[in-house]
């Protein structure tokens, strides 16, 4: 066999090694911010958050041009029904695959507040009603060891308060193929919101003539 042909069986045998090798993961949401460490057999790497970058020495000065305005974006607004669609594709993506992923560690504390009483326990209601339906996904995706969710709401706060954690050991091959089939799912959904929203906007239009 030629040189060519040796190099590219070891850059196939290197990178299935790669996918095959199971990593750690260690992600953490708490007031402070958001926490991810990745282990790989003895290395520990931590990912976020990010080490500060030194500064940079300040430019010489030059003759400043008028900045053009930029047009501000308009971001999409994360609601309540986003945030559940979103984790069920999630889970959909993680239960297509025949093995359930196995979480060693699912922790999970919210604490439903506002400044209307009415609003916080309508939201509370809203936030059980959304747990119980993301139930089923998760059992047919996931298998959980060890697994604490609490759900309270509190008249007196007035901001909602939330803190998360979750430890698990996936193979690098596994996050490609459900970031890959949780992308498919999400264009999917996307695309039938957009033909829903246009056909609502239609017969809106059709009514209005």
């Amino acid at each position: 066999m030629s040189v060519g042909l040796w190099i590219l069986i070891v850059i196939l045998l290197l990178l299935l090694i790669l996918l095959l090798l199971p990593v750690g993961v260690d992600a953490e949401y708490v007031p402070e911010g958001f926490f991810l460490r990745l282990k790989a057999g003895p290395i520990r790497i931590t990912v976020l958050p990010r080490k500060p970058k030194a500064e940079k020495k300040p430019k010489k000065s030059k003759k400043e041009r008028p900045k053009k305005e930029k047009k501000q974006k308009k971001k999409p607004r994360l609601t309540l029904s986003l945030i559940f669609e979103l984790l069920r594709l999630a889970l959909e993506a993680v239960g297509s695959f025949r093995r359930k992923l196995r979480v060693e560690l699912f922790r999970l504390y919210l604490l439903i507040a506002s400044k209307d009483p009415y609003q916080t326990a309508t939201l509370y209601g809203k936030v059980c009603a959304m747990l119980e339906g993301l139930y089923p996904f998760a059992a047919r995706a996931v298998t959980i060891d060890e697994r604490d969710v609490r759900v309270q709401a509190d008249f007196t706060e007035e901001k909602l308060q939330a803190q998360g954690r979750i430890v698990l050991t996936i193979r690098i091959g596994q996050i490609l193929a459900i970031g890959l089939v949780f992308v498919w799912k999400l264009l999917v959904w996307y695309l039938k919101e957009k033909s829903e929203h246009r056909k609502a906007a239609r017969q809106a239009a059709e009514r209005t003539e």
